[in-house]
């Protein structure tokens, strides 16, 4: 069977069931996960269908779920390209082997679709959004407990960093609502910001990942300076005063060419 033909199928399935399994595709087709992630990416870039946790949903079925497909700050189409410029240069990081931290936001998130098939790495997260990229995928998963926030899907609170505790990793990846030379790394939700402040304790190696319009902004809550970061990756446009400033601060700085995405 074509995948053509087996995706249009998989939709019509959905359409009668308003939903479908991502172990029913596999079963029913004899296709691997990975083929039937791919099927189901391909009918959500049509617009058809929403992948969720396991599987997929009808779109119409989800109008007030649009998050689930991407988090909020992802539907803003104006950093896109930065974000998965950043995304893949980060991923570049992660080597065979590691255990990997990542955090919230749309940016790590972009990380997490680029390390899939990185063998032998175990990731640990709060976020929902990575838990379903990465749920199909070889990848040796385990989820930080706590209080679920349903507006940016992701586990955080006391009991979020008190998990921390009883991990270590090579690598964590962390995302900023701003940065300035002045206060550091920022965040406008609290709990994001407490959490990621938790998880510098935690890991070998710190890398913020966020775009050039972060930079120069302040938001709500203080996470960190700017000296307690180990690695800075963002785009190419950044300026020039950011680029001497984290210099000057010893911080390694990667820059995403987004021309080559």
């Amino acid at each position: 069977m074509l995948a053509k033909e087996r995706q249009d199928e998989i939709f019509s399935i959905i359409k009668q069931k308003k939903a479908i399994k991502m172990s029913d595709v596999v079963k029913k087709y004899q296709v691997s996960h990975e083929t039937a992630r791919r099927d189901l990416e391909v009918l959500q870039e049509q617009g058809l269908i929403k992948r969720v946790y396991g599987g997929a949903v009808l779109s119409e079925q989800v109008p007030s779920m649009a998050g689930m497909a991407e988090p909020p700050c992802i539907v803003d189409a104006s950093s896109s390209v930065e974000r998965e410029a950043i995304g893949r240069e980060a991923a570049k990081l992660v080597k065979e082997g590691d255990t990997v931290l990542l955090s919230v936001g749309s940016t790590v998130l972009q990380i997490a679709k680029h390390i899939r098939d990185i063998k032998h790495i175990t990731v640990l997260t709060n976020s929902i959004f990575v838990l379903n990229e990465l749920i199909d995928s070889d990848v040796r998963m385990f989820v930080l407990g706590g209080c679920v926030n349903s507006s940016e899907y992701d586990m955080e609170g006391h009991l979020t960093v008190e998990a921390l505790k009883h991990f270590c990793v090579d690598i964590a990846f962390i995302c900023a609502g701003g940065i300035t030379k002045e206060n550091g790394v920022s965040d406008y939700n609290c709990e994001v910001a407490q959490v990621n402040k938790a998880i510098l304790s935690r890991a070998r190696k710190t890398v913020l990942v966020a775009h050039a319009k972060k930079f120069g902004t302040d938001s709500f809550s203080v996470t960190c300076p700017l000296d307690s970061i180990h690695t800075i990756i963002s785009d190419s446009t950044l300026s020039q005063g950011y680029v001497r400033c984290l210099q000057e601060k010893g911080i390694e700085l990667i820059l995403a060419d987004v021309g080559q995405v």
